[in-house]
């Protein structure tokens, strides 16, 4: 990062402020927007493609953008949902990162979240956040038994798909990050088979998710329960920490 480039950009990692929300797109982009309501103008809310190498596209090309030269964010949150890796944490429970890792069977790799920031909007939020750790796979995790052996392999609390992305990408740039998960589906709850169900650009394919869906009722309709519960969870969450903005 060269001074000229970004001339305006002077963080703070150790009191650092947060002015931009990265959640992915789709219902959880909207479900924070709808939380924040019309306090969402205090920040910049962006909505960013499921799936580690979208996101790390989509962080390149936003980096390069007049937006980002002209503004560059003093701290980002990263919001959204889910899944729950240990028998210690169920459905609607509010994770916060310390690390986030690759789920890349010969490293672990994990980054850490700016401290300072998470301690601040783990107080923003109540004792009944928790401090936990993420993994972030380039595919849905579907298999309660595989959700359990990545737990116990990485010691990770919940799998995600775009964490570790958003590290790697901005402690090149030394932006303060912080993530915030709700979980949407527990360790030992096995999905609808959603493999191929975001496109290489990391948008929903719809038809498939439906089909998967409809060829497992059962599982599709827990599904649909958790995440339900999970995005008001989302929701709440998104209108406390405003008044950390």
């Amino acid at each position: 990062m060269s001074s000229r480039t970004y001339s305006n950009y002077k963080p703070n990692p150790k009191n650092p402020n947060f002015d931009t929300v990265l959640v992915p797109q789709g219902m959880e982009y909207k479900t924070v927007c709808d939380g924040m309501g019309k306090n969402s103008a205090k920040l910049d809310i962006i909505a960013i493609p499921a799936g580690i190498q979208p996101l790390t596209t989509f962080l390149q090309q936003w980096q390069q953008s007049p937006n980002f030269v002209n503004k560059v964010p003093q701290g980002l949150i990263m919001m959204g949902l889910g899944g729950s890796l240990s028998l210690n944490y169920s459905v609607g429970d509010v994770i916060l990162y310390k690390k986030c890792g690759l789920m890349d069977y010969s490293q672990e790799n994990k980054g850490s979240c700016n401290q300072f920031l998470t301690e601040r909007l783990f107080k923003q939020l109540g004792n009944k956040t928790i401090i936990g750790e993420g993994i972030s796979s380039d595919r849905i995790i579907c298999s309660a038994e595989e959700k359990l052996l990545l737990g116990k392999k990485y010691q990770a609390d919940v799998v995600d798909m775009e964490g570790y992305a958003l590290l790697n990408w901005s402690e090149k740039l030394n932006i303060p990050v912080a993530m915030i998960r709700v979980i949407s589906d527990g360790c030992q709850q096995d999905l609808p088979d959603l493999t191929g169900a975001f496109t290489e650009d990391g948008s929903l394919r719809p038809f498939i998710i439906a089909r998967q869906m409809l060829t497992n009722p059962s599982n599709s309709i827990h599904l649909i329960s958790s995440s339900l519960r999970s995005l008001q969870v989302l929701k709440e969450v998104s209108n406390k920490i405003l008044d950390n903005g």
